[in-house]
């Protein structure tokens, strides 16, 4: 194994934002090391305790959090005051919180978008920039991921059974698809969360989900993650993580969707610029076919003071195959030349 062992928190609570939520953290690694800190990806999937192993314990203090409305943030499936400025508000409370004056920012696919959205919008808070499975939130992007020929000419069968029946969108009605999308998942999470919370068995309760897109839309993401993965693996995998995961990271991320992130077209490389005096190190899957690599080429392209180092690796989650990358390219921004 390249990621690092298995640790514990050496300190955690929540913090209360004063608009309706509150945030789960925990710090990690050394206390007074450099500071880090880590966003994960989703919208909507939380931070785990492997995310604890993705940097050196014995040189980073990182900071990771639940972003709004997810993991053990609370309210649950909370969509109210849940956008990307307020996501990035909290990241400033956070670093406040630390008591650090600037950090390291880092994180993966939509932790990359938040991560530059971040930098960007508070450039003299942070000290460098690390990013993989880039994902600039372009109406480019999500079109690849939900119409032909994108991704779902690679994955046709996974796209069928996604769409249950319905019509694929055209890259003209994805707005409307995402609108329409999220209002089934209101729906659905209105019938049947009180219901899941009943089940005492895990596994009886993500099955209860099966036919449902909130659970079809995450099933869908996870089947594409993975140029080798079976229905089976996928199955498995979801119900590792359980039904209420499925249905929070399948309903925010449909929000930040069907609200374009949040962001303006373009509004990461339009703004790039903001980054010039901040080191960046961009770490990238060639076969990543939820973020492909055509997004870090353009922030490379937008950033050119920025190492972008290309991974052949037959996915888009952090594995042995991408770690040891990321962890040279984090290893450069704790000791700038």
């Amino acid at each position: 194994m390249t990621i690092f062992p298995d640790i514990k928190p050496y300190d955690s609570g929540r913090l209360a934002t004063g608009d309706g939520h509150e945030l789960y953290w925990e710090r990690c690694g050394k206390p007074g090391g450099i500071p880090l800190v880590w966003l994960h990806g989703g919208p909507g999937s939380g931070c785990t305790a492997a995310h604890r192993r993705f940097f050196d314990p014995e040189r980073f203090d990182v900071l990771l959090f639940d972003q709004r409305g997810c993991g053990r943030s609370t309210p649950k499936f909370s969509l109210e005051n849940n956008s990307t400025a307020h996501l990035i508000s909290d990241i400033e409370r956070l670093r406040e919180m630390c008591g650090v004056e600037r950090w390291i920012v880092a994180g993966a696919s939509w932790g990359s978008t938040l991560a530059l959205a971040y930098a960007e919008a508070h450039p003299e808070a942070v000290s460098g920039v690390l990013v993989t499975a880039v994902f600039l939130s372009t109406d480019e992007e999500l079109a690849w991921w939900h119409c032909y020929p994108g991704a779902p000419s690679l994955f046709p069968d996974a796209f069928e059974t996604f769409l249950h029946g319905g019509a694929a969108p055209e890259a003209s009605g994805l707005p409307a698809f995402f609108e329409h999308s999220l209002g089934e998942m209101q729906a659905e999470i209105g019938r049947g969360m009180e219901m899941l919370k009943s089940l005492e068995d895990p596994t009886a309760a993500l099955e209860s989900l099966r036919q449902s897109l909130l659970y079809r839309w995450t099933e869908y993401e996870e089947r594409i993650s993975w140029l080798n993965t079976t229905p089976d693996g996928v199955r498995e995998s979801l119900a590792a993580r359980g039904a209420e995961f499925v249905a929070c990271h399948s309903l925010i991320e449909a929000h930040y969707f069907a609200n374009r992130c949040f962001l303006e077209a373009d509004q990461l490389v339009r703004e790039a610029g903001r980054l010039d005096a901040i080191p960046v190190e961009i770490v990238q899957s060639r076969y990543d076919v939820v973020c492909p690599p055509q997004a870090a080429m353009r922030l490379k392209a937008a950033c050119p003071h920025a190492r972008l180092s290309l991974v052949t690796h037959n996915g888009h989650a952090m594995t042995d195959a991408v770690h040891p990358a990321f962890q040279t390219a984090a290893s450069r921004l704790a000791d700038p030349a």
